[in-house]
């Protein structure tokens, strides 16, 4: 489905939870990582420090291929001493790699997706409605711990998190709980001004872009250098996955860069993605788009392209999909939240 500025249905969940909070069904990928030697596998697969992780934090990171190129980008949480949570969007891609690396390693994991759902409660009243809900406070809660609580009868885990830019949490419940979450969730939120969403476009896509999020695999072929997430790696580490390749990377200039994009016509259709819409600049080439979508509370259309290297500036105009006029913007978030 192509979203349009004048979709109403879209624009007003987006506007609740901007403006005072939504909640919504959206499991990721779950593997469980667990034995004496879990940190150490993790380590190898992960850019991050996991093994420096304390009980109950969770770290965004990223696992690169062996060509040092972003593969999966992901939250990893240490539940306890020896056992991890793996939230991604790409579970094959996750479970090939511990597969392959954990020679020698005293170590089990498994998906379990199927075991346990997923609800995302984001807003400026998002942390209202939690505490409205679960036995212990979780006012306390750093960006990416998650604790064990309960709301009514039912064990959940808590963690602060979320992908729209608001302040948000996520619990975690046992699928057979499902019902009594959600009885809870639509009962609770009213109060406090909030809804339920149920547009994909607005949980996946508008409230992400417009905070400055992206997909990693809407990134393909671009080194950590030329996305912005370099950030992530933890060089003191002694090796990981791609670690080499990305060694090389480092040291040599970029090809490409990953710049914002905005567009004020009212109606246009422009692909993200990695076949993405064609950027050009006087006529030639330069890139393509990435992600694309209306952003409601920005008022316009805004993306990302993936472009030559110093081909453009902030400011500058360029053309998407060869008749689109679109502007470079200097930062890759639209809002302030």
């Amino acid at each position: 489905m192509l979203l349009l500025s004048t979709d109403t249905s879209c624009r007003e969940q987006h506007e609740a939870i901007r403006s005072a909070a939504g909640w919504y069904y959206f499991t990721h990928h779950l593997v469980e990582v667990a034995g004496p030697d879990a940190a150490k596998l993790l380590d190898r697969v992960y850019v991050s420090n996991i093994g420096k992780l304390a009980p109950t934090r969770g770290r965004y990171t990223m696992m690169l291929t062996e060509e040092g190129i972003p593969q999966d980008d992901c939250v990893v949480f240490c539940l306890e001493g020896n056992k991890y949570w793996i939230s991604t969007l790409h579970c094959p891609r996750t479970l090939k790699e511990l597969e392959n690396h954990k020679a020698g390693l005293d170590v089990s994991f498994r998906k379990i997706t199927k075991e346990v759902d997923m609800y995302a409660v984001q807003g400026p009243k998002a942390a209202d409605i939690v505490k409205s809900l679960v036995a212990e406070d979780v006012s306390g809660l750093k960006r990416f711990q998650i604790v064990d609580n309960r709301i009514g009868d039912v064990a959940v885990k808590v963690a602060k998190a979320g992908y729209t830019g608001e302040n948000g949490y996520e619990i975690y419940c046992e699928v057979k709980d499902d019902a009594a979450i959600e009885a809870a969730l639509e009962k609770a939120t009213p109060a406090f001004g909030g809804r339920k969403i149920d547009e994909f476009d607005v949980m996946a896509y508008t409230l992400a872009t417009e905070a400055g999020f992206y997909l990693i695999t809407d990134l393909d072929e671009a080194t950590p250098f030329e996305t912005g997430i370099d950030w992530t790696i933890d060089w003191s580490k002694e090796d990981f996955l791609g670690k080499a390749a990305a060694e090389k990377a480092k040291a040599l200039p970029k090809a490409q860069e990953l710049v914002g994009i905005t567009v004020d016509k009212e109606f246009t259709k422009v692909h993200g993605g990695p076949y993405g819409g064609c950027v050009s600049k006087n006529g030639k080439e330069i890139g393509r788009v990435t992600k694309f979508t209306y952003g409601f509370t920005a008022g316009k259309w805004v993306g990302f392209a993936l472009v030559k290297a110093g081909s453009v500036q902030p400011g500058e105009h360029v053309t998407v999909d060869w008749d689109v006029d679109a502007v470079v913007t200097a930062e890759r978030r639209f809002i302030n939240t």
